[in-house]
């Protein structure tokens, strides 16, 4: 079991299903969910010690994913050196999977929602735990 999940979508629903999934594998201790990349992004730069996984949704009105990622490369590096960050979308775009490569800290890219089975599958490859 990983301490903490953050998860980053506009749609409340999307994060109470994803929440759901997550504490059904029983994969964290912690998981918090955020409508704004900007109330995360003010939560992320108050820790001392971050999550080891965040979820970010691509298209959100407010702060988009890139928006999102340009504010968290700035974080100081040793904060989050044991963190992933994994983009959801309900499409993947060309263009998306361009843009992915710009940032170096963007683990992955998956289609959103999740399901057990996909939570299982990160949880192995990102973490090595078989739950």
């Amino acid at each position: 079991m990983i301490k903490s999940i953050v998860l980053v979508d506009d749609n409340t629903a999307t994060n109470y299903i994803h929440e759901t999934y997550l504490k059904r594998v029983n994969c964290a201790a912690n998981i918090l969910s955020f409508t704004m990349g900007k109330s995360a992004l003010d939560y992320l730069n108050s820790l001392k010690t971050f999550p080891e996984l965040i979820f970010v949704d691509i298209n959100m009105p407010s702060m988009d994913s890139w928006e999102f990622m340009e504010e968290y490369e700035k974080i100081d590096m040793s904060l989050k050196i044991n963190t992933r960050v994994i983009l959801l979308t309900t499409s993947i775009l060309p263009s998306d999977k361009e843009k992915m490569e710009q940032y170096e800290q963007i683990d992955a890219m998956m289609f959103k929602p999740l399901n057990e089975t996909a939570i299982r599958q990160i949880m192995t490859e990102y973490f090595n735990l078989t739950l």
